[in-house]
């Protein structure tokens, strides 16, 4: 049951402080409408290790889960303000939260999550290029530390980030597009990823 004392968001910016949400189907006429910019957001990628805010653990991505980029904050949060910069346009799950009930954003969370394919046409060269990179760089064998690293995956990851480099480095020199950019159209580089679970190559 509610506290009759905060039935609805009272603006505080605990949850803005803590991460940022994941996107839905219901958030996409955001980011078509430009309220959510895409070089705000980044891609988690099916096969990574991430912290889940809702069980409270480490679980590896079986789908992509794009959010707004996390800097201790929520890149929205307006830390001087103690608000949101988009709140008229915030995302489904920041408008269902509550601190004190999780029971309605633990219904939604795994529904309807949003993908780079919900974003892009198929026909879009820039959703040829994922697809492109997904082949490429599959993270279903991404191990969860270095002890899970065998010979075999060593040399494969080090294969794919001499290959992602070059491809970041030419998409760079073709496009222009920014790290930002690449972050959400092709999720994090792989090294990157690694370097997270504590592994070097």
């Amino acid at each position: 049951m509610h506290n009759n004392q905060q039935i609805s968001c009272t603006r505080c910016g605990t949850c803005c402080k803590k991460n940022s949400p994941a996107l839905h189907l219901q958030d996409l006429a955001l980011i078509k409408d430009s309220y959510i910019p895409k070089n705000k957001l980044i891609t988690y990628r099916k096969g990574e290790w991430l912290y889940d805010n809702v069980s409270d653990t480490h679980i590896k991505l079986t789908q992509d889960i794009i959010k707004p980029i996390t800097h201790l904050n929520c890149i929205f949060y307006q830390k001087e303000l103690h608000s949101c910069a988009i709140y008229d346009y915030r995302p489904q799950e920041c408008k269902i939260q509550l601190c004190t009930d999780p029971e309605p954003l633990k219904k939604m969370y795994k529904h309807n999550r949003l993908s780079r394919s919900d974003i892009y046409a198929h026909s879009n060269p820039l959703y040829e290029l994922i697809l492109f990179h997904e082949n490429k760089c599959c993270l279903d064998d991404l191990p969860q530390s270095s002890s899970d690293l065998t010979e075999k995956l060593h040399a494969r990851f080090q294969e794919m980030i001499q290959f992602e480099y070059h491809f970041r480095f030419t998409l760079y020199q073709k496009t222009g597009m920014q790290a930002n950019d690449m972050n959400f159209l092709l999720g994090r580089p792989v090294d990157q990823l690694l370097k997270q679970l504590g592994i070097t190559l």
